[in-house]
Order: structure tokens, then C-alpha cells, then sequence
């Protein structure tokens, strides 16, 4: 049976991934602070709005209005899009999102099943781990989250702030628990800071697994599969 691909939205980045995300997968998205994660998890979505695909963002620390006006920025009228009826915006604190998980997701679950949503982010799961003082309860919160996620049968970007090296992410509970992970660099080159992306996993999906350029402009991410790599010594941010 064929799996069904799911457009990223992200130029550039489909064809290092077998035509996009694999449907009803969770996407872990990495990256430092200003690499770009919340543009690349909203241009996600409004692809799926494209597609007539309503889609649902869960903020753990941005409010709405800051983050609809930061979006406007590139031209994406997202309060318009909210009134249609073809997105939400939804304000949780990270406490309040350990409530939903301990009720099984079922307030969340009632909003997808309403709006008939079928892509869903999460910003940011870090904010929501750092509530545990035990890895063994953050670990089992973690699951619990990731679980619930994936009952909801949407195709999900998660994103987590990139506080570890790659290989030590594709160890932890989040890196294991979902199907892909993406990291957004900052590398500094030459005294130059330069903007890349890698797909360091991504289950079932025979992808290109180098670091290739990344650039934001008014638009949004493009994503340059086809440029030369970095070459050279360079270092991240």
C-alpha cells in the first residue's frame, strides 16, 4: 500500500523527503532560538489551509496577538484565517497542558474532531518538559504526550528547542517517540552567519540526509536542496 505524503509547505524540502510527511506522522522540529522553528511550523499549516486542510496551533508561550502579528510580517493574515474558521490559535500554559495530557487529551481531541482538523503544532514541547523534576516523570509525561498526539490522527509538527547534539536528541524520549526529526541551524562560516536544515530521521522515508541552505525572507523559508553544501570549517551558533 502506497503511503500518502503530506506537503511540508517548505520549498525545497519535499524532494529531500519522498514528496513531503508521511501522513499522521509527528515531526519533531529542533532549532536555537530565531532559527526559524515557528515560521517553518506555520507555513506548515498554511499549506495544509491551501489543501482545504484546517489546522490547529497550540502555544505554550506566545501569546495570540503577539504571534499573529509577527505573522503578518510575511504576509500570512492569520486572525482573517481564525474568523473563516480554517485555523486556530490556542493558548496553553504548560501546567494547563499537563492537565489536558493527565484527562487524556480530551479537550484538545473535542477541538480536532470539531474543526475537522487535520494538522496540528505544538510550541513548544520544551517549555512543557521542563515542568518535570524527575527524568523518570518527565519521561512518562513525555510518552503519555506523544501517544496522545498520535490518536489524533493528525500529521503534527512538534517543536523543541535544541539544547543537544543531534545524536543525543535521537536518544531522548522525543527524538524515539517521533517518526521525524528536523533540525534549523544557525552556522557561523567565515565570520558569516549562514542558515541551514537537515532531516536527521524520518521513519519509512528514504531522505537526504545532508545539511543543506535554509533561507527566510519576507515569504518565508525556502529551503536550497540543490546548492553546494558548506564547505569548509564552520561552527553552530
Amino acid at each position: 500500500m502506497a503511503i500518502k505524503r503530506i506537503k511540508t509547505g517548505i520549498p525545497g524540502l519535499d524532494e529531500m523527503a519522498q514528496g513531503g510527511f508521511e501522513e499522521f506522522s509527528d515531526i519533531l522540529v529542533c532549532g536555537g532560538g530565531g532559527s526559524g522553528k515557528t515560521i517553518f511550523a506555520t507555513q506548515f499549516l498554511l499549506e495544509g489551509i491551501r489543501e482545504n486542510e484546517t489546522g490547529i496551533y497550540i502555544s505554550f508561550e506566545e501569546r495570540k496577538d503577539k504571534f499573529f502579528s509577527h505573522m503578518s510580517l510575511f504576509g500570512w493574515d492569520l486572525e482573517k484565517l481564525e474568523e473563516q474558521g480554517r485555523f486556530v490559535f490556542i493558548e496553553y500554559t504548560p501546567k494547563k497542558m499537563l492537565e489536558v495530557v493527565k484527562q487524556k487529551g480530551l479537550e484538545i481531541e473535542k477541538s480536532i474532531r470539531e474543526l475537522n482538523a487535520k494538522r496540528l503544532v505544538i510550541d513548544s514541547l520544551s517549555a512543557y518538559a521542563a515542568l518535570f523534576n524527575t527524568e523518570a516523570e518527565q519521561r512518562e509525561m513525555l510518552v503519555a504526550l506523544f501517544n496522545m498526539i498520535t490518536n489524533w490522527k493528525c500529521t503534527s509538527v512538534v517543536i523543541a528547542e535544541d539544547d543537544q547534539s543531534i545524536e543525543d536528541r535521537k536518544s531522548t524520549v522525543m527524538g524515539f517517540m517521533a517518526d521525524a526529526i528536523i533540525y534549523l541551524f544557525e552556522i557561523i562560516r567565515e565570520e558569516k552567519m549562514e542558515r541551514a536544515i537537515q532531516i536527521t530521521k524520518m521513519r519509512g522515508t528514504k531522505h537526504d540526509y545532508r545539511v543543506v541552505p535554509m533561507k527566510i525572507d519576507e515569504k518565508g523559508i525556502t529551503v536550497h536542496s540543490h546548492e553546494t553544501l558548506f564547505e569548509g570549517s564552520y561552527k553552530r551558533k
